[in-house]
């Protein structure tokens, strides 16, 4: 059953089918818009307006309402003839004018054949049934091709599934869609007649399926398997993309943040070298330039996805010139964007380098310092330090203990100096010195001075970093004794077995009379100032009162 209703139409009721109500309601639209976009279409439209009353007029006065589709194409046919507009028109002079600018208008009309993505045959956006359409050949080969392209290793062409798919969206964008009467008829090579407007409007409301409605029910559902899969990609390079804007916009935030000095360094656990870094990349201008053009790269991007996906749903339009300026805004914030970024990488690699030496520095500075606070702590006093890199270290202890910590210098340069001293208030008598010492060169002695200035010296064993005579002592005695723990056996099994060069050195009969001794370690023999190894270590002094 269908439902009737009343319209007004130039001040006369008619009663009308809804379904007719919709088509004429739609003719009448059509023509309008199709109309005012001519020089003089406007009094043509008018013109075919009121001859549509007229024909409806005569329709109610022969009694046949109420007016139902099958009238209303009736009345189409009849305004697709243009000597009915001349009719309509009546003798004056305005109407004659009319109707031959009509008549005149359409027999002038040549119809070009125009590109379109093509609505009533299409599987996704309809571009390759609209290509199909404008060379006139069968949509099915223009398919069988591009799939061929897409997934067929053709010899000399090498185009990928990815290539194919942006070329296709890419032309879903910028081709539009041929919804009116005129660009439909445009997409065919058919002459933009009134006959034919007033054909092809009727056609569209005939309820025959379109052609992408033909199909069969498994190509249904592969259509839209296909279209899934291709939001969800769509929708994944998508998300890409918003990632990168969320990432730009939370570099942005965090580089403002990061320099609240304390805040940065504990709640990150930057060290002073990565806030140097941090602040660097926050006032090179490269890194904002890079950032602000990525970030519309990406902005871009996301705009251009989703209105693809828009278009597989077929709710998205055409973006026709503005998909160039599109492009054109995301190549050259890309070019930008990776130019900047290369260039900052560039210039960071250098800041970097100039950085990290300064850091090391001032780390080299500190550790040093905390050497020489280590060394005053305990008595001693450096007297030299030239062209070596160390005061003490640990690790490689003679008792095997690799948390000791002893005095050490290290240096390949043939001028190392490293002298350091100990001044020691005690009672008058004769006195012992005692020390645990390594070198892998000749030179190095621990010294003392006696109360008459004479200078006293033992020189260092050299056995480099294995053996040494404490190493040697301990080996025996655990050959003698396997049941021994303890320091002994530490000393036996430091280095794998293998000792780590120590031995003791003595410096007897140091007489002491102002109850002031004086005693030291050097690399270089106090007599001669000869010296040809890298490194030597001392540990374990002990002043002992002979009588």
């Amino acid at each position: 059953m269908k439902k009737n209703i009343t319209i007004n139409f130039f001040g006369t009721l008619y009663a009308i089918d809804e379904d007719a109500y919709e088509l004429l309601n739609r003719y009448l639209g059509d023509m309008k818009r199709y109309f005012s976009r001519k020089e003089g279409g406007e009094e043509i439209a008018d013109d075919i307006e009121h001859r549509v009353a007229e024909l409806m007029l005569e329709l109610k006065n022969d009694g046949r309402e109420p007016i139902d589709i099958a009238l209303v194409k009736e009345i189409i046919g009849r305004i697709g003839n243009p000597e009915e507009l001349d009719e309509a028109s009546g003798e004056g002079e305005s109407g004659s004018a009319t109707g031959h600018r009509g008549r005149e208008w359409f027999s002038e009309q040549v119809s070009k054949k125009r590109l379109y993505c093509n609505p009533d045959d299409k599987l996704l956006c309809g571009v390759l049934s609209g290509i199909a359409c404008y060379l006139g050949i069968d949509p099915v080969w223009v398919r069988l091709i591009v799939v061929a392209l897409a997934i067929l290793p053709i010899p000399f062409i090498y185009i990928s599934f990815w290539t194919v798919l942006i070329i296709y969206f890419v032309l879903a964008l910028i081709i539009p869609e041929a919804k009116t009467p005129e660009e439909r008829l445009r997409m065919h090579g058919k002459p933009v007649t009134m006959e034919n407007l007033n054909e092809e409007i009727v056609n569209r409301t005939d309820g025959t399926e379109r052609p992408a409605d033909k199909h069969s029910g498994f190509v249904q559902v592969l259509i839209v398997l296909i279209k899934a899969i291709l939001i969800f990609m769509l929708a994944s390079i998508a998300f890409g993309g918003f990632a990168l804007l969320l990432m730009v916009l939370f570099g942005a935030s965090f580089l403002g943040f990061v320099f609240n000095g304390g805040v940065a360094r504990h709640a990150f656990g930057m060290g002073n070298h990565d806030l140097m870094m941090v602040d660097a990349i926050a006032n090179n201008g490269l890194t904002w330039v890079s950032g602000i053009a990525l970030f519309v790269a990406a902005l871009v991007l996301v705009i251009l996805i989703v209105h693809a996906i828009m278009r597989v749903l077929g709710k998205g339009k055409s973006l026709g010139r503005m998909l160039w300026i599109y492009l054109a805004i995301f190549f050259v914030s890309l070019i930008v964007g990776i130019s900047s970024l290369v260039g900052f990488g560039v210039e960071m690699d250098y800041t970097s380098k100039q950085m990290r030496q300064e850091y090391n520095e001032q780390r080299e500075e500190r550790r040093n310092q905390e050497e020489i606070d280590w060394l005053t702590d305990r008595g001693w006093e450096v007297i030299a330090h030239d062209h070596t890199y160390n005061y003490m270290k640990s690790s490689e202890h003679y008792s095997g203990d690799r948390s000791k910590e002893y005095i050490d210098g290290f240096s390949e340069h043939p001028n190392m100096l490293y002298t350091v001293e100990r001044t020691v208030r005690i009672t008058p008598g004769i006195y012992s010195l005692e020390a645990a010492v390594r070198t892998n060169g000749e030179g190095p002695e621990v010294y003392a001075f006696n109360s008459k200035g004479e200078r006293l010296s033992a020189p260092f064993p050299v056995y480099a970093n294995s053996g040494g005579e404490i190493w040697q002592e301990a080996m025996v005695r655990m050959e003698n004794d396997s049941t021994l723990t303890g320091e002994v056996k530490r000393i036996a099994e430091a280095n794998r077995k293998r000792g780590h060069g120590w031995s003791r050195v003595h410096i007897n009969n140091i007489e002491v009379t102002d109850s002031i001794i004086r005693y030291g370690v050097t690399n270089r023999n106090g007599a001669t100032g000869y010296w040809n190894g890298t490194w030597f270590s001392a540990t374990d002094f002990k002043l002992k009162k002979v009588k």
